[in-house]
């Protein structure tokens, strides 16, 4: 009988559970109708799942410097009479005139090669030089410093016997790195920076350009 009993109220309880909730439905029904139904189909989920892996790998893309090839690192490579590419790291901030100068005149101590003196004219030319390499992202094989010493006068310009000439463009590094790691990468212009007849040099920087004018003779 106990049992009997014990199942009605149980029963009875669920009714009106089961009624209070209808009722409280009833009441809501007008608010619910009011909130703003989201619908997301399986493959608008899928579409910006895919964009989403899409912007994560151009992420990693853009995070890598330089883009991946087969190149070595660190090894200078010729591709003309003139002319070498290298594949290294970039720093955080380009370098000045003058830490690059600083940056010379320490690695040419340590070779045996004296410190060079800092003149204005070369300076002047040799921003020239660097602006107009940076303006067309590249180098020119030396084409604008030959054209200024053998048909513009440029010798007399500068007031220089001889004059000489290390060009480069293409990464942002400091001073010690323009010097050791890019300059020194090939024995052409590593010879050039170290050479012992130059007694004066300008260095001009612009963007990633940088232009070393190296002179002896001064008059």
């Amino acid at each position: 009988m106990g049992r009997i009993v014990k199942k009605v109220l149980i029963v009875l309880l669920l009714g009106i559970l089961g009624l209070f909730l209808i009722q409280r439905k009833e009441v809501l029904a007008p608010v619910l109708e009011k909130i703003p139904v989201i619908k997301i189909e399986q493959s608008e989920i899928k579409k910006e799942t895919e964009i989403i892996q899409q912007e994560k790998k151009y992420i990693k893309k853009i995070v890598v410097t330089p883009t991946p090839d087969n190149e070595p690192w660190g090894v200078a490579k010729q591709i003309d009479e003139v002319t070498w590419t290298m594949k290294i790291g970039e720093d955080e901030t380009m370098a000045t005139a003058k830490e690059i100068l600083t940056a010379l005149n320490e690695y040419r101590k340590v070779r045996g090669s004296q410190v060079l003196n800092w003149d204005e004219k070369l300076v002047n030319y040799a921003q020239e030089r660097a602006k107009f390499l940076n303006g067309i992202k590249s180098v020119d094989q030396h084409k604008g410093f030959n054209d200024f010493v053998e048909n513009q006068n440029g010798f007399d310009k500068l007031g220089f016997t001889a004059l000489g000439e290390n060009i480069s463009y293409g990464y942002r590094l400091n001073g010690v790195h323009v010097i050791e790691w890019m300059y020194a990468g090939d024995k052409p212009h590593n010879d050039n920076q170290l050479d012992n007849r130059w007694n004066y040099v300008g260095i001009g920087v612009d963007g990633l350009a940088t232009c070393l004018i190296f002179g002896t003779g001064k008059f």
